[in-house]
């Protein structure tokens, strides 16, 4: 069998072709095509697979507040059965418009050069009304994800994911917060917030380039990064935008 090439995913563009492959609703070697609709779209999908916070001896884990805006729909992992799932994670994500249902999950999403943009994920469910299938709202890993996560698998038997070291929660539910963003609502005593002096009351407004407009965009793109890996971060303190380099910590799973 011959590789897949893999594509720059940082270097897409909305409007971009994109090819889901897989086997939607069991009918094999079928091909959806749409465009990427959206870039850095976080998301936050239920999950049976996170460890019980309870046992965990790690840092506090980056995370957001209840209250937040809810969404018009559910995000699920199609074909796989979400119900039992208590606890949820935050991914950043390619959104397409090409059909993707279950049996699409694990398959690539493509560029036109039928290049690797993508491994599809996850589907928007409308309301909690049950019913399953596109409604023309996809979503796919980036290929750069994709590709150092499974470099780390081949090479140590397991991925890394990055830590903050901080609690955050939406800047837009904190009174008196002039710019969207998360809001740092503690840095974790020697966590990779606190050595690089990010502060109790810091807005993170952008992460390696990516916008963040509320905790879940900063978790997800956080937990993109490998563990150890360096950061850039733009935060507002005071009304003022700095920008400083973090190292981040390992999520322990």
């Amino acid at each position: 069998m011959t590789p897949i090439d893999f594509a720059d995913s940082s270097k897409l563009n909305v409007g971009s072709t994109a090819v889901a492959v897989g086997a939607p609703l069991g009918l094999s070697n079928s091909v959806t095509t749409g465009i990427v609709s959206a870039l850095n779209r976080s998301i936050q999908i239920a999950s049976s697979a996170l460890p019980d916070s309870s046992a965990q001896d790690a840092p506090p884990q980056d995370q957001s507040t209840p209250g937040q805006e809810s969404s018009p729909f559910q995000f699920d992992l199609p074909g796989t059965q979400t119900q039992s799932a208590t606890k949820s994670i935050s991914i950043a994500v390619i959104q397409t418009d090409a059909a993707i249902n279950p049996g699409n999950s694990g398959g690539a999403l493509v560029d036109s050069e039928g290049k690797l943009i993508g491994i599809n994920v996850a589907i928007a469910t409308a309301g909690s009304t049950g019913e399953s299938g596109s409604i023309g709202v996809g979503f796919a890993i980036p290929s750069n994800i994709a590709e150092r996560v499974s470099k780390e698998i081949i090479a140590d038997g397991t991925a890394t994911h990055g830590l903050l070291g901080a609690s955050v929660q939406d800047a837009s539910s904190v009174a008196g917060a002039q710019v969207s963003g998360a809001y740092i609502a503690e840095a974790t005593a020697g966590g990779g917030a606190e050595k690089a002096g990010l502060k109790n009351g810091d807005v993170v407004t952008e992460f390696n380039g990516a916008p963040i407009s509320s905790a879940s965009d900063l978790t997800a793109q956080v937990r993109a990064a490998a563990a150890g890996s360096d950061a850039k971060l733009t935060y507002v303190r005071d009304g003022k935008s700095q920008s400083v380099d973090v190292t981040l910590g390992e999520l322990s799973l």
